[in-house]
């Protein structure tokens, strides 16, 4: 096992075996298969890439890489394009590839674990459109990236109209670690009828105010941003978040202050700050979004300080569905293997389906819980 995964990603044993012990690399199964998950870029490999290995066969999906962010519109659209600009939206889920692997469609997180709950989900919702489009792809080579998003996942939850439970868009199609270009993404998946992304355009890189355009209406509609692409594929792309979204992350993010607040805040104030600088925002429009950014940071979390205060527990609450109580119990067991504990608060049967409402316990609950009681806080 350690000599196909140093062989697969060209490291010597000996440094393998070093990484599995520190646990850089993190050797799981699913459903007898057997895979290794990079938690870190190594080698020239993106964190979350996945070696899946069988008794004369190996699999190396790779991490999806990282996109950079754009904050200044006019600034880096002309620069880093090279003509031409594929205006993408970008939904507000969580990133999952997809492989065909001995012919099973599995679901992979972004941080390289096969997910059973996503799995099972997809499997049921479009599995024989995935198979059958990975085999025409190429399911030894090709490998598809995209957004699961709806309110019934673990992960990740806002509603969406054209997927108000549980959906899965396709926004990129990989052969080897490199992406095709997105027209031959939308050929292989309206061919099989799978989902992907809405392109909303494709302009002239100097064409900024077109896509200020498109983002102005996502962001009245609430919608979470874009992802700007070459047409081929020669540059990499850049996202862009619309305001909405940022202060509706921060709302969500700091209900749960003590560990979510913290790397929701300083990302998406940046955004804001360079967003009104580029829009030239002054007087009573710079003071509107002063109090709306305010507000967004502070009245979720008094009032889940107050929420604890009276004894209450801050959890976040979810509803899932799953094909019956092993599935249910497989979930679980993967969660509680990540050093993740839910709580089953209720499960009932629904069109031939097992639907379980969990809560999943926040360490903010007890931090505050502390500080209540001391009156002293651990963060200077």
């Amino acid at each position: 096992m350690l000599d196909v995964i140093a062989d697969s990603l060209g490291l010597d044993r000996e440094r393998v075996e070093g990484l599995v012990r520190s646990r850089v690399i993190r050797i799981r199964g699913y459903r007898g298969l057997l895979y290794a998950s990079l938690r870190r870029e190594l080698a020239g490999y993106p964190e979350g890439t996945v070696v899946i290995f069988g008794r004369d066969w190996s699999r190396v999906i790779h991490g999806y890489p990282p996109i950079q962010r754009a904050v200044l519109l006019r600034v880096a659209v002309p620069r880093h394009f090279i003509d031409r600009v594929v205006v993408e939206e970008k939904l507000n889920g969580y990133n999952v590839r997809v492989a065909l692997i001995d012919d099973r469609v599995v679901a992979i997180t972004r941080g390289g674990l096969i997910c059973p709950y996503t799995t099972a989900r997809l499997n049921r919702l479009l599995g024989p459109k995935l198979r059958e489009a990975l085999r025409e792809l190429g399911p030894e080579e090709h490998y598809l990236a995209g957004e699961v998003i709806g309110l019934e996942n673990p992960y990740t939850r806002y509603f969406y109209p054209e997927a108000p439970r549980f959906g899965y868009f396709v926004f990129d199609v990989f052969r080897e670690g490199k992406p095709l270009p997105p027209r031959r993404r939308d050929e292989v998946t309206e061919k099989h009828g799978v989902p992907h992304v809405p392109v909303l355009g494709i302009v002239d890189k100097d064409n900024v105010d077109e896509i200020r355009g498109i983002i102005a209406k996502l962001h009245r509609e609430g919608r979470e941003g874009v992802v700007l692409k070459d047409p081929e594929y020669r540059v990499n792309p850049l996202k862009y978040t619309t305001p909405a979204t940022n202060i509706g992350d921060l709302r969500i993010g700091m209900r749960f202050f003590m560990e979510e607040g913290r790397s929701f805040l300083f990302s998406r104030i940046l955004r804001e700050i360079f967003r009104a600088y580029e829009e030239g925002l002054e007087g009573p429009k710079l003071d509107s979004l002063a109090l709306e950014l305010g507000s967004a940071i502070l009245r979720p979390a008094i009032e889940t300080v107050k929420q604890i205060a009276r004894g209450e527990m801050v959890a976040e609450e979810f509803e899932l569905e799953f094909a019956n109580a092993d599935e249910l119990n497989e979930f679980l067991d993967y969660m509680a293997s990540l050093g993740i504990d839910l709580i089953v608060e209720k499960t009932w049967e629904e069109n031939g389906y097992l639907r379980a409402r969990i809560k999943k316990p926040k360490d903010t609950w007890i931090e505050v819980r502390k500080i209540l009681e001391t009156g002293l806080t651990p963060i200077d």
